[in-house]
């Protein structure tokens, strides 16, 4: 097989979800040339969309350019949010307030209520018509979660002085010390479940430290849902792409294996790669000692950002090997197990009836639903999420008996007028390739005390990104922007 050898430029960037587009687009703009490598046919990794056929049940991909928009992954941003609403502004992207006016609808056990508030990470407005017991078990454990919380430092929480010992429990070992009813207990887990930094994961899963930083990170009461886009998050990748310019994105190309210059050693290829992959004088050299191969083509460069989910990171063969503490982060930061279902009407109907759209609960596929509908398009979208063992039950089922799980929890919730919808759009993060899952990665006991150094520390001229590696607001659109920024200016630096 012939490959291709493209001339050598400054920096590769490896993925093309809103990470890789940011670092690209900052490096071009520090005049640096630049490849960008996606292993998908699309470019946005876990930002993307659709439009919406309102025709009649089921969704359509070339739907009318007339019809809605929803949002398959990320589609929120809240006020503190400042890297990405920076970049919204930049490309004129307008946003709108969440709607959230009227009564949110809580189901626990065979209880449905109402109520003028909301509870996620904190409470907020009226409390739910809970047993008074139930609500304070679960206010005294929330106060003692939250003073943990205080105590961790700005930054990945590795180096507290009490990281370690925060470490080794699960969520689920701190939820039983801490809660004494059934509701409070929940009310826990189901937050493990239903926030981005979270994964989700379920609470036996994920170490303490990890809940803990990511509340210190990434609050839910700086409002990280506060606002969402008129056209969707969605349309951002191709504009970021238009930024770049032609011949700098190469989409549909897997990259397989990254091979550079070991300081102070010999040239080495990258361990595995077929001897077609690596033909004479396509190897690392002093003037570009990174090559980054794939199946198609060969391309050298100064420096590579590697802006991918860890377990996505760890299909690639790195020459020299990656250090045992990066191999093992790879390999245990799982994904988080999430489909997302976007349920179209006609309106939103829900409102006439005083709710919101927002409810919770510990219903058997669907713990929370939110109203998500453009105001200028006037239908009514809820997006509801199945996560955790709840998506593992869901999952195998065929696509009828998926659909009537999501409909029929929706309806417990809202109303039989859930049940007959417009259009009805599933994305199974899990099963999508080159990503693996969403909201984000996970990290389970004991894994951050081993490896969190490896997060972010270079491996020679080899530097990562990805919404996973940010300091600030990990698992979120913002904390993607932060990491390619991040990583461009780290490149920037070395390439003097």
């Amino acid at each position: 097989m012939s490959l291709n050898m493209f001339d050598p430029v400054d920096v590769v960037v490896v993925g093309g979800g809103l990470s890789g587009l940011v670092a690209a687009r900052e490096l071009q703009a520090a005049g640096r040339s630049v490849h960008l490598i996606e292993a998908a046919a699309e470019l946005g990794g876990r930002m993307t969309g659709q439009r919406v056929d309102l025709s009649g049940p089921g969704s359509a991909v070339a739907a009318p350019a007339s019809s809605p928009w929803v949002d398959l992954g990320g589609q929120w941003v809240g006020p503190t949010q400042t890297r990405f609403l920076a970049l919204l502004e930049r490309h004129g992207i307008r946003r709108f307030e969440s709607p959230h006016d009227g009564e949110t609808v809580l189901v626990f056990g065979s209880t449905r209520c109402t109520f003028a508030g909301f509870f996620q990470g904190f409470p907020e407005g009226q409390p739910p018509a809970v047993p008074s017991a139930d609500w304070d078990d679960a206010m005294a454990a929330l106060e003692r979660f939250q003073a943990l919380v205080e105590e961790l430092p700005e930054g990945h929480p590795h180096h507290h002085p009490a990281a370690a010992e925060l470490d080794q429990l699960s969520f689920q070992e701190w939820i039983d010390a801490n809660t004494h009813t059934p509701f409070a207990a929940w009310y826990f887990a189901y937050f493990c479940r239903a926030v981005g930094f979270l994964g989700p994961a379920e609470p036996e899963q994920v170490s303490l430290l990890h809940v803990l930083w990511g509340q210190r990170t990434a609050a839910q009461g700086e409002h990280p849902e506060e606002e969402l886009l008129h056209g969707g998050a969605g349309q951002l990748p191709a504009l970021l792409a238009a930024d770049l310019g032609e011949g700098v994105v190469r989409l549909g190309e897997p990259v397989r294996a990254v091979s550079q210059l070991e300081p102070g050693g010999p040239l080495q290829a990258a361990s595995g790669v077929p001897d077609q992959a690596d033909p004479a004088g396509s190897g690392p050299t002093a003037a570009h000692p990174v090559v980054v191969h794939t199946d198609k083509a060969v391309y050298p460069c100064r420096a590579a950002i590697v802006a991918m989910p860890p377990a996505q990171a760890a299909q690639l063969r790195f020459s020299p090997e990656l250090p045992a503490d990066r191999l093992e982060l790879q390999q245990r930061m799982e994904m988080g197990a999430c489909a997302k279902v976007l349920v179209v009407y006609r309106t939103p109907w829900w409102r006439q009836q005083g709710l919101s759209g927002i409810a919770i609960g510990d219903r058997p596929w669907v713990e929370l639903c939110a109203d998500s509908s453009d105001p200028e398009s006037g239908t009514g979208v809820l997006a509801a999420f199945v996560v955790g063992h709840r998506y593992a039950r869901w999952a195998p089922l065929d696509a009828e008996a998926r659909r009537q799980a999501v409909l029929g929890d929706l309806a417990t919730y809202l109303g039989p007028q859930a049940l007959e919808p417009v259009a009805y759009v599933e994305k199974d993060w899990p099963a999508v390739p080159f990503v693996g899952g969403a909201y984000a990665a996970w990290m389970p006991p004991g894994l951050w005390s081993r490896c969190g150094d490896a997060m972010r520390r270079p491996h020679g001229a080899v530097y990562w990104a990805g919404t996973e590696v940010a300091e600030r607001w990990p698992g979120f659109f913002d904390g993607a922007v932060r990491s390619g920024e991040e990583a461009a200016a780290a490149v920037l630096a070395q390439l003097g």
